[in-house]
């Protein structure tokens, strides 16, 4: 069992030993980018992740972009009015790495809609194979599983038809990441283990969508998965202060990249006073951004220093 938080939630076994599979190393300067529906989406708002990988590489420089969107699918991703579509923003991105977070609703579908999961999914991990989003070389593809329904009490529905439909997405996902020859994280299968044992507060706020302490847990399956398997340094305060930037720089890309004001910054109102007034505010986001990625990555080096 791996230590820190892995301890803390008795995480360990199965996603430990896919961890070690085949080594998985981050390069200099890396961009990791994360799409998918809900569960990718909310990462945003708690770091845990990012948190995990920055002190993990504090080195590296590496920096986290999340472009998850709730109710997206493999096959399915409504946006505004000439936004643009995932490629275009992957480029701007410069994704190196890809953390694809799909299967949840798409199993809703139930057994009748697996095979044209399965064909959506392919398709879509065809598409991004084919583009360089970093100018450089194809990106990098993780296809990461949902999690499973946690079992709450009345008048919270029974979870097992779900996770027995999402056990099935989970396997096909796994067979067309096999398929395709790309890596592969189960989070269905460590978070309805860790679910079952639970004897504290739940880890989700309805069954889906997880709480603080759920994502931290689910971060972890993430890491260990990512190579990742070092306890967190003992100074929680200076642990805290980090994640607090992280999820300062997250808010800060959502107002760059999802803009509540859409339509005036690039839908039918951007002219004429969108494009006057927007673009030199989307380059101040933007150096806001890169300044937040440089004081995370010192900030990651410091802490990293005070590991035990």
């Amino acid at each position: 069992m791996a230590g820190g938080i892995a301890a803390l939630f008795g995480i360990g076994a199965s996603a430990q030993e896919d961890a070690k599979d085949e080594a998985f190393t981050f390069r200099q300067g890396e961009r990791v980018v994360l799409i998918g529906s809900t569960l990718a989406d909310r990462l945003q708002h708690f770091g845990w992740l990012e948190l995990r990988l920055q002190l993990a590489h504090p080195d590296l420089h590496l920096s986290l972009r999340n472009m998850g969107w709730s109710g997206d699918e493999v096959a399915l991703m409504p946006r505004p009015l000439d936004f643009g579509d995932l490629e275009t923003h992957l480029t701007d991105q410069k994704a190196d790495t890809i953390l694809m977070c799909f299967g949840t609703n798409e199993s809703f579908a139930g057994e009748a809609g697996l095979e044209k999961f399965r064909t959506d999914l392919r398709t879509l991990i065809e598409r991004l194979s084919a583009v360089s989003f970093n100018g450089e070389s194809p990106a990098r593809l993780v296809l990461v599983s949902p999690i499973a329904q946690e079992q709450l009490v009345a008048p919270w529905p029974d979870a097992a038809p779900r996770n027995l439909a999402l056990e099935k997405y989970t396997a096909a996902m796994g067979e067309e990441a096999k398929a395709a020859g790309i890596r592969f994280i189960d989070l269905f299968h460590p978070t309805r283990s860790l679910m079952a044992e639970n004897s504290g507060a739940p880890l989700t706020i309805n069954g889906l969508h997880p709480t603080s302490d759920g994502y931290r847990a689910i971060s972890e399956i993430l890491a260990l998965g990512l190579g990742v398997s070092d306890p967190l340094p003992r100074d929680e305060a200076a642990v805290q202060g980090l994640r607090d930037l992280i999820i300062e720089k997250n808010r800060e890309f959502m107002l760059r990249w999802r803009p509540v004001n859409a339509e005036y910054v690039f839908g039918r109102r951007k002219e004429p006073f969108g494009v006057l007034t927007f673009p030199p505010e989307m380059e101040q986001l933007d150096r806001q951004l890169t300044a937040l990625d440089e004081k995370i990555q010192a900030e990651a080096g410091k802490v990293a220093a005070s590991k035990p």
